[in-house]
């Protein structure tokens, strides 16, 4: 079986490194943009300031041989760590402000290293 992924657009945020980025986006105060796509904008429609959005992105930096962390004590798929065999993450935001024209969404609690693809954007669950 093939699976293909691609990427609708990046995020744009203040951590360089791995080490930068806090380790739970919820947790956190700092503010991004998710930049989508030109082709994907469309799908925007609907989003509105102040709702609660999943952010999927692709670790791409991301150690895709790890199975178990915590100096072993936990297998991976019990974390949310980004290592992992397929670094797909996911990280709950506030929306802030959105830009369906320009393909913009501002939003608060992020835990991305800048230029991270994002390959999908949800609605949070209630």
């Amino acid at each position: 079986m093939t699976v293909e992924l691609y990427p609708i657009g990046h995020v744009e945020t203040p951590f360089e490194t791995r080490e930068d980025a806090p380790k739970q986006g919820e947790e956190t105060p700092y503010a991004a943009n998710v930049h989508v796509d030109e082709q994907f904008r469309d799908g925007l429609d609907g989003f509105e300031a102040d709702d609660r959005i999943v952010v999927v992105w692709w670790a791409d930096d991301a150690d895709r041989d790890v199975l178990r962390v915590r100096d072993g004590e936990r297998g991976v798929f019990s974390t949310r760590s980004p290592a992992r065999p397929n670094p797909v993450c996911v990280t709950e935001c506030e929306l802030v402000a959105v830009d369906v024209e320009d393909g913009t969404l501002a939003v608060r609690g992020v835990d991305m290293v800048d230029g991270t693809p994002v390959v999908d954007l949800k609605p949070a669950l209630d």
